[in-house]
């Protein structure tokens, strides 16, 4: 065989096998590969968002769980000084002290009103939100209320006859 025969069968074997190819991957079958594709991607989308929204709600509620039970601890800590330390406290008359004034505070501390408990009452992962952070400020309500009131309660004590 000469070369100019060779190249011409090289080149029908590569035409051939372009060919077969061709046959073998229609348009339409490429168009649908492409769609499935597309679709799978969807899904997988989906699937992934719905995952990640799940995951956020657990964790607000989680979190909402964690306020509350931080709230009933404060508001514990500050009724067991209302009504022990607080209590006794109140209860002395302005004979009873040097300074009156240290009553009026206390009566001022005492008289304060108590934040409403709403507790983690909501429907979505805002709503969850929401209630976290108006039960963080209920804490931190607490917490400072019952270190003034301490510390009225302590000059109450201190000015003691």
């Amino acid at each position: 065989m000469s070369e100019n025969q060779q190249s011409a069968v090289q080149s029908n074997a590569q035409d051939n096998a372009q060919d077969t190819a061709k046959k073998h991957m229609p348009k339409w079958a490429i168009a649908l590969i492409v769609v499935v594709v597309v679709a799978v991607i969807a899904v997988a989308g989906v699937f992934g968002f719905r995952a990640y929204s799940d995951a956020q709600y657990n964790n607000a509620v989680a979190a909402c769980a964690t306020a509350s039970e931080e709230v009933r601890n404060a508001t514990n800590d500050y009724n067991n000084l209302v009504n022990g330390d607080a209590s006794e406290a109140a209860s002395l008359t302005e004979k009873d002290v040097k300074d009156s004034s240290t009553l009026d505070a206390l009566n001022k501390e005492l008289s304060a009103e108590l934040p409403e408990y709403e507790g983690c009452l909501a429907d979505d992962t805002k709503g969850y939100q929401a209630a976290t952070d108006k039960l963080n400020e209920q804490t931190d309500w607490y917490k400072s209320h019952t270190a003034s009131l301490q510390k009225a309660v302590d000059a109450v004590n201190a000015s003691k006859k």
